[in-house]
């Protein structure tokens, strides 16, 4: 079609070389010339959607490697709502497990402060029952001492006074200021006269301050 185009123009070049004005006029060669200008304006736009039509046809064909095709924005929408979805899953079922381990924990602690509560209870009970055969003991122990001591008393003031005086002045102070306590006051003065001055006014003394009490 380029070679037809060209063909047409050195034609009329020539018509207008050699055929001279008077067979060839001016308004018959511009008509023609302006023929052949839109003949080759057509050709040429003719030319250019062909080539349109074949870069097209080409590009579908053949994709160009380097410009990859975009994805869909519907599809990494739904993909990114899809990641969203398995997270929140997965710290969902996190949450859950924290929950039944704290559960756990909270159960075996009840359970230690029950124990604890039970403990407790049992000591208590044990140091009652302690206080109360602690008690029963010294009960036992001070009527025992009150026995023992009676007797005491008895026996030496059944004995003569200067016999007993000589055990007396060997006996504790204690002792015998507690037997002399629970003495009649006869026999009594009767044994101090002949325990040791020394050990009898401490005697003395020690019954004094015993009866204020």
């Amino acid at each position: 079609m380029i070679q037809y185009k060209k063909i047409l123009i050195y034609t009329g070049i020539a018509l207008f070389c050699f055929a001279g004005f008077d067979s060839f006029q001016i308004k018959d060669y511009s008509i023609f010339i302006k023929k052949v200008y839109v003949f080759a304006a057509d050709d040429k736009k003719e030319e250019s959607e062909k080539g349109k039509k074949s870069d097209a046809k080409e590009g579908s064909e053949d994709p160009c490697p380097e410009c990859p095709e975009c994805p869909d924005p519907a599809k990494v929408v739904l993909r990114g709502l899809e990641d969203k979805k398995t997270k929140i899953a997965k710290e969902q079922e996190s949450l859950i497990q924290a929950k039944k381990e704290l559960e756990i924990f909270e159960k075996q602690i009840d359970e230690r402060l029950e124990n604890l509560k039970a403990m407790g209870k049992k000591i208590k009970e044990d140091m009652a029952l302690l206080a109360e055969k602690k008690t029963q003991w010294e009960e036992k122990k001070e009527a025992a001492w009150e026995e023992k001591v009676n007797r005491l008393v008895k026996m030496y003031a059944g004995m003569r006074p200067s016999k007993a005086a000589l055990i007396v002045d060997e006996m504790n102070l204690e002792v015998a200021q507690e037997i002399f306590l629970r003495m009649r006051q006869a026999p009594a003065s009767q044994i101090l006269s002949f325990v040791d001055s020394s050990k009898a006014a401490k005697i003395s003394e020690g019954l004094v301050l015993k009866r204020k009490k």
